[in-house]
């Protein structure tokens, strides 16, 4: 029966698991390649007050300074009615590049997550995830019925070549198969709201100072962040009272 359920899941999933390990082995390796892309952070003391306060001087009309895994830090902003985006030097706050996303890059990650198919597309996928656990433990479970035992499941394996290689990838590759799907079960999950949500945003606080103009050089709560650490920082409108 564990047989028969393992083979048809693998006759019919491997078109959709195959799309989701090549597209998701392509985009693993993004964030090295930003990260050699992106200026480096010569200043370890850095914090996020004075690299705010490096880009808003070069930028008066910034809305937004974000900070991708890589470490390539953006700026958004608006010259008059322009909006614009560029890749910010840390160590002078100035723009170095036009920040402009790959064409190439946004399909491939539609590809991963939904198939270029909308929500449709995501429910194929998490479904895609869910077969890949279920071959992955349904072949340990397979595997260690052969070896004799969960004890032996290291052991040297036995039988005619093609089934000795197939077993040989499943067992050094199950862990990481199920991690992988599993992580994009919740992920799923989390896309269609099924787990409880977590507050995104703080509290609105009781009490304002009512200072507006501030330089963010002079924030003492932005200065304890080192620039490291930043993910986003939002400015505020200039004329919001």
């Amino acid at each position: 029966m564990l047989r028969s359920v393992h083979k048809y899941i693998g006759l019919f999933a491997t078109a959709l698991v195959l799309v989701l390990a090549i597209s998701g082995a392509a985009l693993s390796v993004l964030p090295a390649w930003g990260r050699l892309q992106a200026p480096a952070m010569t200043e370890a003391r850095l914090s996020v007050a004075e690299l705010a306060a490096r880009v808003s001087r070069n930028y008066p009309g910034i809305e937004q300074i974000r900070r991708a895994p890589s470490g390539r830090i953006t700026a958004y902003y608006l010259d008059g009615d322009i909006a614009g985006a560029v890749v910010i030097d840390p160590a002078t706050g100035k723009g170095i590049a036009d920040h402009a996303p790959s064409p190439a890059v946004q399909w491939l990650t539609s590809l991963h997550r939904s198939f270029l198919l909308g929500d449709g597309g995501r429910l194929t996928a998490a479904a895609g995830s869910l077969a890949m656990l279920m071959l992955s433990v349904s072949g340990l479970f397979l595997v260690a019925r052969r070896m004799g035992g969960w004890r032996r499941l290291l052991a040297r394996s036995r039988g005619p070549a093609a089934g000795r290689i197939h077993m040989e990838i499943g067992r050094l590759s199950a862990l990481g198969l199920i991690m992988a799907s599993a992580t994009s079960l919740y992920m799923a999950a989390s896309t269609f709201e099924l787990l409880p949500q977590e507050a995104t945003s703080p509290e609105f606080p009781v009490r304002v100072s009512g200072e507006t103009g501030l330089n963010p050089a002079d924030m003492p709560a932005l200065a304890a962040i080192p620039a490291s650490r930043l993910r986003e920082l939002t400015f505020p409108y200039p004329d919001d009272p």
